[in-house]
């Protein structure tokens, strides 16, 4: 059971979905007959249960809810086939960096970028990185107002690497690396941002304890590492709970 709740989200809800249409198969090899809505809402029902047993979050639930219906009201559909195949190649360039390292695509608010700003160091020289930069928001936004420092992103993601950029491109002091952030080395770098999930943070932490310079900052938007307690904590517009935490090493 933790091992398959230690799978990425979307892993967890295929799985929740597989199981309940097994439980659906097992009843109508036993004979029985319901209408048509009867099995769909059967199937809602099953996939939430076990998608609270797999501990996903209320957004992936309500998903899950949703789904079977939605496929239902598009079964017959006369929908060309090539659609399907757009919308998932879609969909994988846009989250499939996330898929095997269990991030989502999060987006940090301006509230957030101006106090990265004044969490940055001086003089010039300032190297920084944001390890899964989504759409680079954050890193074209500190390149425009420290022309002095070199500012990297890392996005595992072909689509959402491609806009951020396209975002920076006219910014020589922004770099957008496509790539995934576990090999990035945080030895050339003064400041590392993430804004992540709880689940590699604790591999993160690892990471920067082993790579990071003395003198180094850490900053972790929203998601605590296991164990440590920050030497700041900033709160910031956005989500729920949303603060940067704020490690000094």
């Amino acid at each position: 059971m933790p091992l398959l709740r230690r799978l990425p989200p979307v892993l967890r809800a295929l799985l929740a979905q597989a199981l309940a249409f097994l439980v659906l198969v097992a009843v109508a090899r036993l004979g029985l007959r319901f209408p048509s809505w009867v099995w769909v809402l059967m199937q809602a029902v099953l996939a939430v249960f076990l998608s609270r047993w797999l501990d996903l979050n209320p957004r992936w639930i309500l998903m899950q809810a949703a789904l079977p219906f939605l496929v239902r009201a598009l079964w017959g559909a006369p929908i060309p086939a090539w659609v399907y195949l757009v919308l998932f190649l879609g969909l994988a360039l846009v989250f499939g960096g996330g898929l095997l390292s269990r991030v989502p695509l999060y987006h940090a608010s301006h509230d957030a970028w101006g106090k990265l700003e004044g969490l940055l160091p001086g003089p010039s020289g300032l190297h920084f990185v944001d390890l899964g930069c989504g759409f680079g928001g954050p890193v074209a936004h500190l390149a425009r107002a420290r022309p002095d420092g070199i500012f990297v992103g890392v996005e595992a993601s072909p689509f959402t690497w491609l806009v951020a950029w396209l975002r920076c491109l006219l910014r020589p002091n922004a770099h957008i690396r496509l790539g995934s952030l576990w090999r990035t080395d945080l030895a050339e770098f003064d400041v590392v941002y993430a804004f992540l999930s709880p689940v590699p943070m604790p591999a993160l932490w690892a990471k920067v304890r082993r790579e990071m310079k003395p003198g180094s900052r850490f900053i972790s938007h929203s998601f605590e590492v296991p164990g440590e307690t920050p030497h700041r904590v900033i709160p910031v517009k956005g989500r729920d709970g949303a603060r940067l935490l704020v490690f000094d090493l």
